[in-house]
């Protein structure tokens, strides 16, 4: 069996023993090539990783894998041209071209791959286009996608930037909750006009139906760092409620607020 056979073979010990004898080497044969890229998009991560790591190393050997990478960027699957992105991304900073497949990663059920996915999005440059792209995710995603539309933000869009806290504001009255409470972990990066997410920060602390989205939204406040008499005497009432996880949010935020600034 040759080893672009072993690539492709039903097992999966056959496949990672391959991968790793690619990884290896200083050459490689265009069908080798073929099927270690198309390892990328295979079901089993443990196939995946190791692969895109075998791209990694033959790239940095000068083996010709990169055209092969940004061809696979135009797959049919939604596996492999994530695979393909992520790949690129460990032989150094993803290309523009590779965005698209990483805006649809954010969609997917698997978590370990829209955090994968998100993780080298944050790389892409240029970096006013990864954020331009981004920005129309937090209102038109479906609700894992503008969730981790909002991470990858915080992390690299500054408050500098008047669409992300427009979509921050947005996305603090989305209909979901996974998305409401990344908007609140996000709100102390991207706010410039912080008393009036401080003003919905208190609105939702104080009648969401949600326990969670109530602390959420009180631990976000002592980020925010807004100091206003109202946001005081919410803080002050949840302190004195009835709900002791929600009691110790406000307490702490309190006494972050009453540190001097």
């Amino acid at each position: 069996m040759t080893l672009a056979e072993r690539l492709r073979a039903p097992s999966l010990d056959e496949r990672r023993a391959a991968i790793a004898e690619i990884a290896a080497r200083d050459a490689a044969d265009p069908r080798e090539l073929e099927a270690l890229v198309v390892s990328l998009g295979d079901a089993a991560k443990a196939v995946q990783r190791p692969a895109a790591e075998a791209c990694r190393a033959l790239a940095a050997r000068g083996v010709a894998v990169v055209p092969l990478l940004l061809e696979a960027l135009d797959a049919p699957d939604p596996r492999l041209r994530f695979g393909a992105a992520y790949a690129l991304g460990r032989v150094g900073p993803p290309p523009a071209r590779a965005l698209p497949a990483l805006l649809d990663a954010l969609a997917l059920d698997d978590g370990d791959i829209r955090w994968a996915a998100a993780e080298t999005l944050r790389r892409v440059e240029p970096r006013a286009g990864a954020i331009a792209a981004l920005l129309p995710l937090v209102r038109s995603g479906n609700p894992p996608q503008r969730k981790m539309a909002l991470y990858c933000l915080r992390d690299i869009a500054t408050a500098d930037d008047d669409l992300a806290e427009d979509a921050l504001v947005t996305a603090l009255d989305d209909p979901d909750l996974g998305v409401r409470l990344a908007a609140m972990t996000t709100s102390a990066r991207l706010s410039r006009d912080r008393p009036r997410v401080a003003e919905k920060l208190v609105q939702a602390m104080t009648t969401a139906p949600d326990p969670r989205e109530q602390r959420a939204a009180a631990a976000a406040l002592g980020d925010l760092g807004v100091r206003s008499e109202t946001v005081r005497s919410a803080l002050e009432t949840a302190a004195a409620g009835d709900d002791a996880s929600l009691r110790r949010a406000a307490k702490r935020t309190l006494r972050l607020l009453d540190e001097p600034t």
